[in-house]
């Protein structure tokens, strides 16, 4: 029984082990636009980018070789391309509840989805499941944390907007009352809760 707790434990620590991948990329700041090299965190077995890491900063060397740190309050947006994916993460201020309690910074990176008048972000965080006690072996089992992915709306410069997943349908006809046509979709249920990108890309193509 032990062999097989240190093997589960020894499969987690890997599934969780981070590489840093040195990616070309740019950084646009507020009047500027710079060519960098990223240091993108990477699950190491998966090959995923890490992006719960990258949303609150991001470290990357200059043109002169010299080893920044670069966070969201000080930048409009990074874009770089991995796995064949051009990847764009955008500088927003941040919701309550959004991004770590103990950090000063008022804004997040969020990865983008879809672009226009209305925007669609990824925003990741980490959930925790606690560990159980077992009466029959007397023994605990090990707790173990996750990455949880959330979508995220943005109309125009406006505040972010968390879909609520209970009351998804109503919240987002009263989040599209300026749209009533969407609106009515969504109420009729045309449009559920998984077809949201197809919902953000309806605004963006009919709602203007």
């Amino acid at each position: 029984m032990k062999k097989l707790m240190s093997v589960l434990v020894l499969g987690l620590l890997l599934t969780t082990s981070l590489e840093a991948k040195k990616i070309k990329g740019v950084i646009l700041f507020a009047e500027d636009t710079v060519q960098v090299t990223m240091k993108i965190p990477v699950k190491f077995f998966s090959g995923e980018i890490n992006y719960q890491k990258l949303q609150t900063k991001v470290k990357y060397f200059d043109s002169l070789g010299t080893k920044r740190v670069l966070r969201p309050d000080d930048a409009r947006e990074i874009r770089f391309s991995y796995d064949y994916e051009d990847v764009r993460m955008l500088s927003r201020v941040k919701n309550d509840g959004m991004g770590n309690i103990f950090s000063a910074d008022s804004c997040i990176f969020l990865k983008l989805e879809v672009d226009g008048p209305l925007k669609l972000f990824s925003y990741y965080y980490s959930q925790s499941n606690p560990g159980m006690y077992n009466a029959s072996t007397g023994m605990m089992t090990g707790g173990y944390s996750y990455t949880v992915e959330k979508y995220i709306l943005q109309k125009g410069n406006g505040d972010l907007k968390r879909p609520r997943g209970l009351t998804f349908r109503k919240d987002m006809m009263e989040y599209f009352a300026d749209c009533p046509v969407l609106a009515g979709k969504i109420e009729a249920k045309e449009f559920k809760r998984r077809d949201l990108t197809s919902i953000v890309r309806y605004y963006n193509l009919h709602c203007r």
